[in-house]
Parts: structure tokens; C-alpha cells; sequence
């Protein structure tokens, strides 16, 4: 809420400032550019991550808040040392989730986590969908003159 209540102040005290609304609409989509680039850089270092890892057996152990995180993920259990999932867990797939079977798991040393499989497919489909968003963007942004 107060980033919204931020963004309406700066728009505010641009319009008192004589800017005009194409120059807002710019900054606008500046702004969200920077974004889909900021989630390419996340999902190219998490699948860089994702190819340094180690294969491991682990057990699923439980689903709880991690102590630096505000999500819940998934915890699992590998030579005796417990580790949260890198992403949050699927809240649609719960049932997914089982303490009776054991589960092949990619454990990240750096970050001290794993990436069971739905934080890999998290990797590669984010991955794919922001090459995809940053590509469309970079033609749009080319093609801009035209539209003017």
C-alpha cells in the first residue's frame, strides 16, 4: 500500500512539475523493463546454481517457515542435516509432498538449500518465460519509433 501511495505522490508532484503524461507513461514502462530484467538476472542465477549442484537422496521431512524466509517451503532431510527448498513450496501440489517416500533432490553448498523438483521446474520455466518477456520487450522497445 505505501508503495502505491508513493508512486501517486511522484506522479503528483511530476504533474505539478509541468512533466507530461507521455514522459510518465515512459517512466512507467521503464520502470517495469527494469523488472523483467531483474527476474531474468534471478532466474539465470538460480538455473547457474541449479547446474552446480549435486544430485542427493533426501527425505522429506516437513513444511514450515525457513528462519530468514517469510514463505513456507519444504524441508528435507540429507545425511542427517535438515535444509529448506530454495523457492516456496506449491501451495496447489500439498499432497505432493509425502515423509514415507524419499525424494532425488539437487543440493546447493553455496546457498546451503535444495531444489527439489518443483523448485527445478520453477527454474526452467521462469527462465524461459523472462528470455520470452525480455525478448518481446527489447522488440517493442526497437519498434517504439514507429509506434510514435
Amino acid at each position: 500500500m505505501e508503495v502505491f501511495v508513493a508512486l501517486v505522490v511522484i506522479v503528483v508532484i511530476c504533474k505539478i512539475l509541468g512533466v507530461s503524461n507521455f514522459v510518465l507513461i515512459l517512466g512507467f514502462l521503464g520502470i517495469i523493463e527494469l523488472l523483467i530484467i531483474l527476474m531474468f538476472l534471478f532466474f539465470v542465477f538460480h538455473t547457474i546454481n541449479l547446474i552446480f549442484t549435486k544430485k542427493k537422496t533426501a527425505e522429506f521431512t516437513k513444511i514450515d517457515t525457513s528462519k530468514k524466509g517469510k514463505f513456507k517451503v519444504a524441508f528435507y532431510k540429507i545425511d542427517g542435516e535438515e535444509y529448506p527448498c530454495v523457492f516456496p513450496k506449491e501451495s496447489g501440489f500439498s499432497s505432493a509432498y509425502s515423509t514415507e517416500k524419499t525424494y532425488k533432490v539437487r543440493y546447493s553448498k553455496n546457498l546451503k538449500k535444495v531444489y527439489d523438483i518443483w523448485a527445478v521446474a520453477t527454474c526452467i520455466v521462469g527462465l524461459i518465460f523472462s528470455i520470452t518477456a525480455v525478448a518481446i520487450t527489447i522488440s517493442i522497445i526497437r519498434n517504439f519509433e514507429y509506434i510514435i
